[in-house]
């Protein structure tokens, strides 16, 4: 993500306390057009664009929309992970300076990747519909289609949901946020150390999944 660290530090601090959590909002939420910022690399969201066209090869108006909004959600929510390591964690301990925008920011991320998956889902699920239709599908079998998409739209929103769920009971838990603290330093790194630090962090997630899951069934 092209937005340096040093520079987010620098904003962080020549942006008074009382106007930081909107001037927060708006790096990382949509608060009206698109815009990339003074310090990020055009030409790298240009290639992001241009990947995402040449995988999802669009074809008409409506495709153009749902790949760029894939390629804004994608931007935003790396520019809001890049904020979150940068200026919400002590530089010397690793530890959350910021627990406030820590969370603020945390909760950006995961609402522009599941803009982004909409977005997708979107995209296919037009693709979709035009196809049936491209072969003479009856009425009947196209509404059956919009069916099994929102059935799939809801079984992700629900996913999402427990995700989140699962995310806020590892936030409380200091060894998780040490453990990941210590992954976003070794970064995409191949190393025994790292590959320890993935099996872990999935380990405890799954645990985690797995206490929420029988608590509901308790209660239910």
């Amino acid at each position: 993500m092209p937005l340096p660290g040093l520079a987010a530090i620098q904003i962080r601090k020549q942006v008074p306390e009382y106007a930081y959590e909107n001037f927060a909002n708006g790096l990382v939420r949509y608060n009206g057009p698109f815009a990339l910022l003074p310090f990020e690399d055009k030409e790298e969201y240009a290639a992001l664009q241009r990947s995402l066209a040449r995988e999802h090869q669009p074809n008409t108006p409506t495709e153009h929309i749902f790949v760029t909004c894939m390629a804004e959600s994608t931007w935003l929510a790396k520019r809001a992970q890049t904020l979150l390591t940068t200026t919400c964690l002590d530089q010397q301990t690793g530890k959350i300076a910021d627990p406030k925008s820590f969370a603020l920011y945390l909760r950006c991320q995961t609402a522009h990747e599941r803009a982004f998956h909409k977005s997708h889902n979107e995209l296919l699920k037009l693709r979709a519909q035009r196809q049936k239709q491209q072969v003479g599908f009856e009425a009947q079998k196209r509404q059956q289609a919009q069916r099994e998409a929102d059935l799939q739209q809801q079984r992700y929103e629900a996913q999402w949901a427990k995700d989140e769920q699962v995310a806020a009971i590892l936030q409380q838990d200091p060894e998780f946020m040490a453990l990941s603290r210590r992954r976003e330093e070794l970064g995409d790194t191949k190393s025994p150390e790292r590959e320890a630090l993935d099996l872990e962090l999935d380990r405890r997630w799954a645990a985690a999944e797995a206490k929420l899951s029988g608590t509901r069934a308790q209660a239910a």
